[in-house]
């Protein structure tokens, strides 16, 4: 497997700076923009976004968005693609085992897009909240707890980015289809996106126990279709 983890890796070098780069400009388009709302808008509607805790995990859940619809495009077509049809039996063929390969390509993927989120989501707060240090938009507290509650968001949000396009993989895989995994994906926003942005804003603790039982779901499934492909007949 790590002769495999290795080649995997390789394929995913552009790969990891594409996905920070729009981690980074998502999170930022959409720290701005709330907070500019929240500055110039006097409505009642509007008095939430006067304060970090509302701004940001509502800011992050843009950028998880984004990503995951993203992260399920590169899982499909790397990873999903590779096990429909003729590819799918061509694949079967290389030598060393078709469970140590399929695990490489997830190991892979998941390092990649959990270090690449991660990388992206971190810089795109820091500039943020650099930045309102000096030009604050947003009136309200800005001492060294709020660094260290929004990198700890971050890594939440970089996680759960992974084990949800993990997930819509493992579907996208065992319906053999490439459009399935996009669809799982977004349909897994739909259900999660509100839900997040509030337990972010509230009880971050919840969020961290919906991730854990996310990546949980997402490895029991992989190692499911792990057991299903070395069983698989191509013939």
């Amino acid at each position: 497997m790590t002769r495999f983890l290795r080649l995997e890796l390789n394929k995913y070098r552009h790969t990891a700076l594409f996905v920070a780069v729009t981690a980074a400009g998502s999170l930022l388009a959409a720290l701005y923009f709330f907070a500019v709302v929240g500055r110039f808008d006097d409505s009642p509607d509007s008095a939430m976004l006067r304060s970090y805790d509302a701004v940001i995990p509502l800011a992050l859940t843009v950028a998880l968005c984004v990503i995951v619809v993203y992260g399920a495009v590169i899982y499909a077509r790397r990873i999903v693609a590779d096990y429909i049809g003729n590819r799918r039996i061509a694949l079967y063929s290389y030598p060393g085992g078709r469970g140590p390969l399929f695990q490489a390509k997830n190991t892979a993927y998941a390092l990649v897009i959990a270090a690449a989120s991660l990388v992206g989501y971190s810089a795109g707060v820091s500039v943020f909240l650099l930045t309102e240090s000096f030009t604050p938009i947003v009136d309200d507290v800005h001492d060294g707890a709020l660094w260290l509650t929004a990198l700890l968001c971050t890594s939440c949000v970089a996680l759960l980015t992974v084990s949800i396009t993990a997930i819509a993989g493992a579907i996208g895989i065992w319906r053999r289809s490439t459009i399935v995994t996009i669809v799982a994906a977004i349909i897994l926003i739909a259900l999660l996106g509100n839900a997040l942005a509030v337990s972010l804003n509230g009880t971050p603790g919840l969020t961290w126990l919906a991730t854990a039982a996310s990546i949980a779901i997402a490895i029991v499934m992989l190692d499911i279709q792990t057991r299903r492909i070395r069983i698989d007949e191509v013939l």
